[in-house]
C-alpha cells in the first residue's frame, strides 16, 4: 500500500501543470512586397564612383502568428513569432563571398524570431492597476517620440540591410504599469532599448578601448492622457522619458582624462487633440530635449548638455462634399531643432559650440515611415511642412497624394556635415563638392498610394515617391530619387 502511495505521489509531482485556458485566439498577417527604388544615394559619387546604394530591386515577404490566450480571471498571456526575409536570400552569398557570414549576414538568415512575449495581469494588487511584463510594442500619441518599434529607418531585424522602413519587429523587452482612472490613465513603461553582450555575462575590461561592449541602454518614462469629456473629444497628453545609455565615455577611454557623464536624455512633453468642427481634427506636440551627451572632436572625449526641441502640428478635414468619395485633405508642420557645429568638442576645438548640443535625437520615433526622405535623413535639423488629400473612387479604393517640402535650421559645413542613411543600414557624408554650406532647401518629395480593399482580409497596395533635392546639394547630386512598393497583405 505505501508503495503504491509513493508511486501515485511520484506521478502527480511528475505530472506537469497547466494553466487553465478559458479562451484562445490565433491571429496573424502575411505581406509580400515588391521594393524597386533608384537614386537613394542622390548621385553622390566619388572618382566617378556611386556612393552608396544607387538602385535596388527586391522581395520581401513578412509573416507573423499570434497567440493570445485568457487564463485564469484576469490573466492573460500573448505569444507572437515573425519571419522576414528577401525572396530566396537563403541562397545568396554575404559580401565576402561566403554563406551567412560577413556584414550582410541578417539578410541570409531566414529563422522564426520571437515577436511579442507577455504577461498580462488585470486588477493587480487593486481594480485600476494592469500590468504588462514581456516583449510589447511601446507607443503613444503620433509616434512623435515613441513609436510602434523605434526610428524607422533603424533596424537590428533581417530586413536591417535591405530596407529597414518596412521590419515588422517592433517590439521591446519591458514593462508597462497602465492605471486606469477614467477619464485619466497613466502608463508607466520600462523597456530594454539595448544590451550587449558583455553587459549580460558581467565579463569585461574597463581599460579595453572601444569597451561599449559592457554598455545597455534603459528607456524609462510615463504617459499621463486625459479625456476631457467635451463636444469637441479633446484629449490631453503630458510624457516624461528618459533614456540612460549606460557607461559614460570616461569609462570607456580611461586615459583621455575627459570629464563625460554618459549618455543620457530627458524628453519631457505635451499633446493635444481635439475636433473643433465636425469633421475636422486638429493636434499639436512639443517636446524638449535635456541631458547630456559625449562628443568626440580632436581626439579628446568630452560631453555636452542636451538643449534641442521638437514640435508638431496636425490637421485632417473631411470635406462636407461628395460624400460618395470621402475627400479628406491634411496638413502637417514638425520642428526638429539642429545643432551649427555639432560634430565639434567645444574644449578642444577651433569652432565652439557654446557647450550645448541642440540636435534633435529622434529617439524611437516612426514618423514619415515608407518615405524616401525619412528613409535617407535623420529626423534632426529640419523644418518639414506637408499637405496632402484621399479620396474613394470606388467603394474599396483609396487613393491619396502627400507633397512634403524639407528645409535645414542650421546651414551644413564642416562644422554640421550632411549625413544621409542608406538602404543597407550604412551612412554616406557628401563630400564638399556635392553639397551647398550655404544651402538650407533640402528638397521637396511627392509620394502617391493607392489601397484596395479586395476582401475584408485580402489588401492590395502601391505607394510612389519622388524626391527631388534642393539647394543644400550642389548640381553634380541633383538627381531624383525614386521608389516604388507594391504590396498584398492578408490578415487571419
Amino acid at each position: 500500500m505505501k508503495k503504491l502511495l509513493v508511486a501515485a505521489i511520484m506521478v502527480v509531482l511528475a505530472t506537469p501543470a497547466f494553466a487553465a485556458i478559458q479562451n484562445v485566439k490565433v491571429s496573424g498577417d502575411i505581406t509580400t512586397s515588391w521594393l524597386n527604388d533608384d537614386n537613394l544615394n542622390l548621385g553622390d559619387q566619388s572618382g566617378g564612383n556611386p556612393i552608396g546604394q544607387n538602385k535596388q530591386n527586391v522581395f520581401l515577404t513578412q509573416t507573423r502568428l499570434r497567440v493570445d490566450a485568457d487564463l485564469s480571471d484576469n490573466v492573460s498571456t500573448t505569444v507572437g513569432l515573425i519571419n522576414e526575409r528577401a525572396w530566396n536570400a537563403e541562397n545568396s552569398a554575404a559580401s565576402d563571398g561566403s554563406s551567412g557570414t560577413g556584414s550582410y549576414a541578417d539578410n541570409l538568415d531566414t529563422n522564426v524570431q520571437l515577436y511579442l512575449a507577455s504577461i498580462t495581469l488585470r486588477e493587480f494588487l487593486y481594480s485600476p492597476l494592469t500590468l504588462q511584463i514581456g516583449r510589447q510594442v511601446f507607443s503613444f500619441g503620433n509616434g512623435l517620440i515613441l513609436g510602434d518599434g523605434g526610428p524607422v529607418n533603424s533596424t537590428t531585424g533581417n530586413l536591417a540591410n535591405i530596407y529597414a522602413d518596412l521590419t515588422e519587429r517592433t517590439a521591446y523587452d519591458g514593462v508597462t504599469a497602465t492605471l486606469d482612472y477614467k477619464p485619466l490613465t497613466i502608463s508607466l513603461i520600462y523597456f530594454k532599448n539595448g544590451e550587449k553582450d558583455e553587459a549580460i555575462i558581467g565579463h569585461f575590461s574597463k581599460y579595453t578601448v572601444g569597451g561599449e561592449d559592457n554598455q545597455s541602454s534603459d528607456v524609462y518614462g510615463y504617459n499621463a492622457n486625459y479625456q476631457l469629456g467635451d463636444a469637441m473629444n479633446t484629449v490631453v497628453e503630458q510624457y516624461l522619458f528618459a533614456r540612460i545609455n549606460g557607461v559614460g565615455f570616461d569609462d570607456m577611454y580611461p586615459y583621455s582624462g575627459s570629464t563625460a557623464k554618459g549618455n543620457t536624455m530627458y524628453v519631457p512633453g505635451l499633446r493635444a487633440s481635439t475636433n473643433p468642427i465636425k469633421g475636422l481634427n486638429v493636434q499639436g506636440e512639443i517636446a524638449w530635449e535635456l541631458g547630456s551627451i559625449p562628443v568626440a572632436g580632436a581626439g579628446a572625449i568630452d560631453n555636452e548638455h542636451r538643449d534641442a526641441m521638437a514640435a508638431q502640428v496636425l490637421a485632417s478635414y473631411a470635406l462636407p462634399v461628395m460624400d460618395k468619395y470621402k475627400p479628406t485633405v491634411n496638413a502637417a508642420w514638425t520642428y526638429v531643432s539642429g545643432d551649427k557645429n555639432g560634430n565639434y568638442n567645444y574644449n578642444e576645438d577651433a569652432v565652439k559650440s557654446a557647450k550645448t548640443y541642440s540636435a534633435w535625437d529622434e529617439f524611437n520615433t516612426i514618423q514619415g515611415a515608407g518615405t524616401i526622405y525619412r528613409a535617407i535623413f535623420p529626423l534632426s535639423n529640419e523644418n518639414i511642412v506637408s499637405f496632402g488629400a484621399s479620396v474613394n473612387p470606388l467603394e474599396d479604393v483609396t487613393a491619396g497624394v502627400t507633397w512634403t517640402g524639407l528645409w535645414a535650421l542650421q546651414p551644413y559645413g564642416e562644422e554640421n556635415l550632411p549625413v544621409m542613411i542608406q538602404p543597407d543600414g550604412t551612412t554616406i557624408t557628401p563630400n564638399g563638392n556635392n553639397y551647398n554650406e550655404k544651402g538650407y532647401w533640402l528638397g521637396n518629395e511627392t509620394d502617391v498610394n493607392l489601397t484596395y480593399n479586395y476582401t475584408e482580409d485580402v489588401t492590395f497596395g502601391l505607394s510612389l515617391g519622388w524626391f527631388v533635392p534642393g539647394d543644400v546639394f550642389s548640381p553634380n547630386q541633383h538627381v531624383t530619387a525614386q521608389q516604388a512598393i507594391a504590396n498584398v497583405g492578408v490578415k487571419f
